[in-house]
């Protein structure tokens, strides 16, 4: 555990990053006097998409292009 106050963060923000990610747990006081904690997220890799995969499963209604109803009186 490593506490920093919101200066010496800024200052050694890259010793910071590297700590954290080595698993060490990183406080760094505010100004306001409020405590923060730093911690490492890691984000989860995306797989990689497959094309085709739902090929055949979405179906489009014949009249999909067909003028509305709603819209007659505007195409007069």
């Amino acid at each position: 555990m490593k506490t920093y106050t919101m200066e010496t963060a800024r200052e050694n923000f890259d010793e910071l990053m590297k700590d954290a990610q080595e698993g060490l747990t990183i406080y760094i006081i505010g100004s306001d006097g409020g405590e923060y904690e730093l911690i490492l997220k890691r984000m989860p890799v995306n797989k990689p998409r497959i094309p085709g995969l739902f090929k055949g499963q979405i179906k489009i209604a014949e009249d999909f292009d067909d003028p509305l109803p709603e819209f007659e009186p505007y195409m007069k």
